[in-house]
This record gives structure tokens, sequence and C-alpha cells, in this order.
């Protein structure tokens, strides 16, 4: 598995959550359907290779027990993922407790469920704290490294940190977490500084998805790529307000 991408092998760990399969297998049917979680699952059943499911780890139980809501025994609650993410090593404003979250398919900040703590460390080979540390390290190098699988927990920020029932980020969420996630994206502290300022004081508007998905675009294959500005294209499927911020550049 070490010579798969990030991507890759987050492909890998779903066809194992969903098969039992061994990562052998599982990288055998998803190489062999280009990598399509679903379409290497159907063949893999079609095929009548079928292993047995994984047994709920005794030790993860444990873990997760540790640390779960005495209101709310299925999942792990505020107190208990700050104290987590604690004995992890990690600080909690560390980018890599957002990779984790997407690892374990949190459903929201603050929260864990049981099902996905469980089946996100069993993907993970990891079933106790020091296993889990080192595994947080290789999450850490792959956000560092691997751009493809940034770009996926860039994404899902969005909806692990939105407010419940809205459909927009609130502007300051989405300051904060630009300040996280993309502020060493940028080609230089001058266009980050201008696009905060740009969007707190100019545009002034909460964050859609689509303004918070294509930013990082924006950022690599525009203000990243040689050209620069020059490579924008106004006409082409940009929200408006790239083309706002492309004027506010150029004034």
């Amino acid at each position: 598995m070490s010579s798969l991408t990030a991507a890759q092998r987050n492909a890998v760990n779903q066809f194992i959550a969903a098969t039992g399969a061994t990562s052998r297998s599982a990288a055998t049917f998803l190489r062999t359907n280009a990598w399509n979680v679903e379409r290497a699952v159907d063949d893999y059943y079609d095929s009548g290779t079928v292993a047995p499911p994984k047994k709920e780890s005794k030790a993860l139980v444990e873990i997760f027990e540790k640390y779960k809501d005495p209101e709310e025994p299925s999942t792990i609650g505020i107190d208990g993922t700050i104290n987590y993410i604690q004995d992890l090593g990690v600080a909690l404003e560390d980018p890599v407790v957002l990779a984790l979250a997407y690892k374990l398919e949190a459903p929201t900040m603050g929260q864990f469920t049981k099902q996905q703590f469980i089946k996100g460390w069993q993907s993970m080979n990891a079933d106790t704290i020091p296993k889990m540390k080192k595994a947080v390290e290789s999450l850490s190098a792959d956000l560092a490294n691997d751009p493809a699988f940034f770009k996926e927990v860039y994404k899902y920020t969005f909806a692990f940190v939105r407010p419940q029932g809205q459909r927009v980020l609130p502007l300051d969420t989405a300051v904060e977490y630009w300040k996280l996630l993309l502020e060493d994206k940028f080609p230089n502290q001058e266009f980050f500084g201008k696009w905060i300022a740009f969007v707190t004081e100019e545009h002034k508007k909460a964050v859609p998805k689509d303004t918070w998905n294509m930013l990082l675009d924006f950022v690599v294959n525009v203000l990243g790529s040689e050209d620069g500005l020059d490579t924008y294209d106004a006409e082409g499927a940009w929200p408006s307000i790239f083309d706002e911020f492309v004027a506010y550049l150029r004034r």
C-alpha cells in the first residue's frame, strides 16, 4: 500500500469497510475497475470472492468507551473529543485534526460516532493509542505532501464546520479555516492578505459551498500558475466572487 496515493489508499479503505476483504484483494479489484469503489465492490461480489466481515475490535471498543459521552453512549462528544485529541498528542488547532475527522467520517465538530470510529481505525490498522499516534503522523504527512488528499480534506471541512441547518458557512468561520488550511497554499502572503481583506471588507457575505471548493482551484491553478492572473478566464465556470476578486487585484 505504500506505493499508492492517498486517494487510492482511501479507496482501498472504503472497499475493505464495505467487503471485509484484504488490502491486497481490495487493491486488485480497484485497479481492475479504475479505482471506482462502487464498481469494484460490485465486481468483487459478482466474482464469488466473499471474505468474512471484520469483527469489531475489542481494543477499539475499549478506547471508544473511555471517551464516550455518558449521555449519548454511541458517540464521543465535545469533551471526550478534546481529551482524545490531546491524548493523541495533537494540538486542537492542528490541521491534521480535520484529516482525522475526515478519515473517521465525523459528522460534525466535536463528535465521533462509535461505528465510524471503530471502522475508521480498523481501516488504518490502529487499535492502540501509540498506533493511532503513528497513523496521525502519516495523515499529517499526507496532508502536507499529497495534493489529492489535501483537496479531499479541504472539501470535507466545509460540511464539517458548517452550522447545522445552514447551507452556507459564516464568513468569520470561513476566514478562520482558510487561515488554518490555505494560508500557505497561496503563492505569497500578500495575495492571501488581499483575499482576506476583500472578503471581509468588500464582499462581506457568507460563503457557499462552490466558493469554498473552488477557492483551492483558484489558488493553485490561477494564482499559483506561472502566468498568474493572466490565466484567469472570466468566461469560465468560476463563481462571480472570483471575477470580483480579480478586478479587485487589478485596481
